[in-house]
């Protein structure tokens, strides 16, 4: 096996990195691929061992015939990288050994198998430095075609995404020195493709539209990997501009850094992340201030964002991994992973994963987005926060803290109205069902399940916390008013059907409104209880929770009769598309 160190020309300066060649070989091209242009009678098997996170190894056996016309097979292996489309795979001949015994075997060098995948219908191979014993043909080169069929479905791109071959890049990148590999900069406009035969690199902030000016619809396909090389390169959609990255279960999106989570060097604050702007509502500006002219500037000068629609659409994130990002320019200007600012309710957030961020994982700036089925991984801050008045729905939510971040208070959530004015308008006020919040105690920090502050509201049902050295801490005069008392509570800040497990469940402060034990005891359904589960998913032990009614919640709520993210691990959505939930 051969080690493929890469590298890609960025600003003059020669980076190695691990950015490999686009297709991510996986199950998608297992079964039998034969060669169309000679007789039947011979073919390659592929067959695909996930190794994870990341990784796999593509076995390898190939039915062929010596120069005197006696079959035998030729069998290898290799370690493949998602992303990674050339393959170099050293076949073996093996002579010995018996049908029903153990015995010895030989392994006989045969040659050299090189294979560019092209897409999900051809393999270019090159068969170098073949056994001179057996052929006389010391080099082959041919192109392999796959069985019409794999696992019963045709070989379309509902079964395998990559249905194209690389042939360039189109006029809005550059070439690199990478194979299959476009550099994009500035700003996007129009409609512009990210294809998924193609590694598409950041360089700086790219800017998908112009904020008041010329917008931009960008598409990325299933399967396609988006990478940053440095902590300066980031993906901002600006306000009017749209996104429409829906990956599959089987070939999701990833948005990276410049190496594959297999490398050492992979982590967080390899690269930037990805913001979207939206016109929907933010809580910053006095009341005289119509909301068409209230907007803010986001983070890492990632662009404007507020507006007066609440419905305003910012395209789709369906199928999405965000990985190794999240770059601190400085203690105040940070990149989280998925920046949601004034992200409007007609924006589809759904299958999204961020992992290993050095800031937020998720962070909300004001907005009405909902989302579903969202992980958070191995954040170095908070996994999920929010601020400037969001109003969104959550949906089944996955938060498994670092136990190896830095920062001494990192929490599962960290949530605001507004700073500046703690009951500004609207209020933040977000309705949570269904998630899991795990947390990693250490005794150089703190660490904090829920910390609700600065005058948020908020509506929690169907909720596990545990893990953490604090489960739950409501701070500020404005949230405690905001909220009520314990026995008439105003509907603004709410916890119902809840577990907490932590070394503290609750903290106490002197001078606050009502202590935090009574408001999570005063509401149905909630209890102290250790949740018992199985890694991240529920056990027979798990307490089962009240059933959430949708009339209530509203339509964007399914119906469950269960505590946390999952129902069971046998049924759980985060099989197949996520990484790194060990």
């Amino acid at each position: 096996m051969i080690k493929k160190i890469k590298s890609v020309v960025l600003s003059g300066a020669l980076l190695a990195t691990g950015i490999a060649s686009a297709i991510t070989v996986d199950e998608n091209f297992e079964g039998f691929w034969y060669q169309s242009d000679i007789s039947a009678g011979r073919g390659w098997a592929f067959d695909y061992i996930p190794l994870g996170p990341e990784k796999g190894l593509m076995f390898v056996a190939g039915y062929v015939y010596d120069d005197m016309g006696n079959p035998f097979w030729v069998v290898g292996s290799d370690e493949v990288l998602d992303g990674e489309s050339l393959l170099e795979i050293n076949l073996l001949t093996v002579t010995g050994g018996n049908f029903d015994t153990s015995s010895s075997r030989t392994n006989n060098p045969f040659g050299t198998m090189n294979i560019d995948v092209e897409n999900c219908q051809s393999m270019a191979v090159n068969i170098s430095g073949i056994d001179s014993d057996l052929v006389s043909t010391t080099e082959l080169s041919f192109t392999l075609t796959p069985q019409d069929e794999i696992a019963g479905a045709v070989r379309d791109a509902t079964v395998c995404p990559y249905q194209q071959k690389f042939t360039g890049c189109p006029d809005f990148a550059t070439e690199s020195t990478q194979p299959k590999t476009c550099i994009v900069t500035g700003t996007l406009a129009g409609d512009v493709t990210f294809t998924n035969d193609t590694n598409w690199v950041l360089q700086g902030g790219v800017f998908v539209g112009e904020d008041g000016g010329t917008t931009a619809n960008l598409t990325i396909e299933p399967g396609t990997r988006v990478l940053g090389v440095t902590g300066n390169d980031f993906l901002a959609v600006q306000r009017g501009s749209k996104i429409f990255a829906e990956g599959t279960a089987k070939a999701p999106i990833v948005f990276t850094g410049p190496f594959n989570a297999s490398d050492a060097s992979a982590g967080a604050g390899n690269w930037g992340g990805l913001v979207i702007n939206g016109k929907a509502p933010i809580n910053i500006c006095d009341e005289a201030v119509p909301f068409a002219q209230c907007e803010d500037v986001g983070e890492g000068s990632s662009g404007n964002f507020g507006g007066d629609k609440p419905h305003d659409s910012s395209g789709v994130l369906k199928y999405v991994r965000v990985q190794f990002g999240g770059f601190r320019i400085n203690d105040e200007d940070e990149l989280n992973g998925i920046a949601f600012q004034a992200v409007g309710d007609g924006t589809v957030v759904d299958y999204v994963q961020v992992h290993a961020n050095e800031d937020d994982g998720i962070e909300f700036f004001g907005g009405t987005v909902n989302a579903k089925h969202i992980v958070l991984t191995g954040i170095k801050d908070d996994s999920l926060d929010w601020t400037h008045g969001w109003d969104g729905k959550v949906q089944y939510l996955l938060a498994k803290q670092d136990p190896d971040a830095a920062n001494d208070k990192e929490r599962g959530i960290e949530a605001d109205n507004y700073e500046e004015n703690n009951d500004a308008s609207p209020r933040s006020q977000p309705m949570i069902a269904n998630a899991t919040f795990i947390g990693a105690p250490s005794d150089n920090k703190t660490t904090t399940g829920m910390v609700l502050r600065r005058g948020t509201g908020a509506n929690f049902t169907n909720v596990i916390v545990t893990g953490f050295e604090k489960c739950l801490d409501i701070d500020s005069d404005a949230t405690f008013a905001a909220a009520g008392t314990p026995n008439n509570l105003t509907g603004t800040l709410t916890m119902e059907n809840t577990v907490i497990s932590c070394d503290v469940n609750f903290e106490e402060e002197d001078g606050d409104a009502f202590t935090n034990q009574a408001f999570f005891e005063a509401q149905p359904g909630n209890m102290v209880a250790n949740p018992a589960l199985d890694n991240i998913y529920p056990t027979s032990s798990t307490p089962t929770g009240l059933t959430m009614d949708p009339e209530v919640w509203g339509a964007f709520f399914d119906k469950v009769n269960y505590v946390g993210a999952f129902g069971s691990k046998a049924t759980a959505w985060t099989n197949g598309w996520t990484e790194f939930l060990d």
